[in-house]
């Protein structure tokens, strides 16, 4: 290979890497929405730290994955997330292992003509939240630059696991909490379909399938005066997202999410679980070498009922990653220019 095909492919691979990670870690409302591309595989040895943002208004709390309406009351968050990932091989496949870990404020006040006025607010951190995700149909592991050059998501299904581990800050009582008191997480089964024929920076085009099951343990220090017992069934959630490349290193998705929430149960009280839909746009970009921006927005439809659930939320994300590969890719490249 000369030295042209050589930087050439230096610089590629880099794109597609890059290209790869831009929503990794976009901010997600509990369970509802994945992130574009989220899944699509880049380099073994890939080392991920995002630093994420999140402003969300609506009528629920956004870390709350049972989605309590309060229906007289307005809720605004600001919430950022740090965390770090990384991609390895097992068993033969390319798998992924992921933390993240919350904090911020979430403040709660009743709306004009509330019967009991709220107001009040938390801060500091929520529960910390890890995933694994390996793929189960699809190419083989990136090891190495050919490896990534021939990548082809073609159609690829994965398997995710995760846990949201109840250590975040909780008081019984409060109207509004950072950590929930329970354990939740997600089963699924992300689903990858290439449009076209070629992939490549500029080129790229995919329609994403996620279904999900929620799953929920219990927080037995629930309501006025923590002796309640919260309990939620399970639900479920599918996101869908057409995702295509505008230019070789920026590119645009159009999102949508429906959920089904479990039905719940406080102490003697059941209530029927709800289901919603939300719709959204993201965009992502490179900024330097090893690292990446995007910007989303996300909101409720058919919420006009006091009883629907309604949120907007606005993110974003800086990734900063590196691997011994990208390294010594980005040094060759630099020699030869």
């Amino acid at each position: 290979m000369n030295v042209y095909k050589k930087t050439r492919a230096s610089h590629l691979v880099v794109t597609c890497v890059l290209l790869t990670v831009l929503l990794a870690f976009s901010v997600t409302a509990a369970a509802v929405s994945l992130p574009p591309r989220f899944y699509h595989k880049t380099l073994i040895g890939t080392n991920f730290t995002p630093i994420l943002g999140l402003s969300m208004d609506g009528n629920v709390n956004p870390l709350d994955p049972s989605y309590t309406i309060n229906a007289d009351a307005n809720i605004d968050a600001n919430i950022v997330f740090a965390g770090y990932a990384r991609n390895f091989a097992l068993f033969g496949r390319s798998a992924q292992f992921a933390y993240l870990q919350p904090m911020g404020d979430i403040s709660i006040r009743s709306t004009y003509g509330s019967a009991n006025p709220i107001d009040s607010s938390a801060n500091g951190f929520g529960d910390p939240f890890f995933e694994f995700n390996i793929n189960l149909i699809g190419p083989g592991p990136q090891r190495n630059l050919p490896d990534a050059l021939r990548y082809n998501p073609g159609f690829s299904v994965d398997f995710l696991a995760d846990l949201s581990v109840p250590l975040g800050e909780y008081n019984k009582g409060e109207a509004i909490n950072m950590g929930m008191n329970r354990f939740w997480g997600r089963i699924g089964l992300p689903m990858i379909y290439q449009i076209g024929d070629v992939w490549g920076p500029g080129h790229r085009t995919s329609l994403e399938i996620i279904p999900a099951v929620i799953l929920y343990g219990d927080n037995d220090d629930y309501g006025p005066t923590g002796n309640l017992t919260q309990s939620t069934d399970p639900g479920f959630s599918i996101a869908a997202h057409l995702t295509h490349d505008l230019s070789d290193n920026l590119w645009a998705s159009l999102d949508y999410t429906y959920l089904q929430l479990g039905d719940s149960e406080v102490g003697p009280i059941e209530t029927d679980g709800e289901n919603f839909s939300s719709v959204g746009a993201t965009i992502g970009t490179q900024l330097t070498r090893n690292l990446v921006l995007d910007l989303g927005y996300q909101t409720t439809i058919n919420d006009s009922d006091p009883g629907d659930i309604r949120m907007s939320t606005f993110s974003f994300s800086l990734t900063f990653f590196w691997a011994p590969l990208l390294d010594g890719l980005h040094r060759i490249g630099s020699d030869m220019e």
